[in-house]
């Protein structure tokens, strides 16, 4: 039997964004999150999920949009 080794994975994918500047990728994908937040066409109160949210730009707009929003990512 095959097991997963998690904390493996994790550290293969901590290493891998640790190559780059986050603070500058986030700063890039945001017209991209406000584009598929207003996609969405959003009503106050509505509940969102932001699986793999990585910065949480999206989870972020939804937010200010007065969306009810929970982000979760792996690493």
């Amino acid at each position: 039997m095959n097991t997963i080794d998690y904390a493996a994975i994790t550290a293969r994918q901590q290493a891998t964004w640790a190559t780059g500047d986050l603070h500058e990728l986030a700063r890039q994908m945001l017209p991209v999150s406000e584009s598929l937040v207003a996609a969405c066409d959003p009503r106050a109160g509505q509940r969102v999920l932001d699986v793999a949210c990585g910065s949480g730009n999206a989870a972020l707009v939804a937010a200010r949009q007065y969306w009810d929003v929970s982000g979760l990512d792996f690493v």
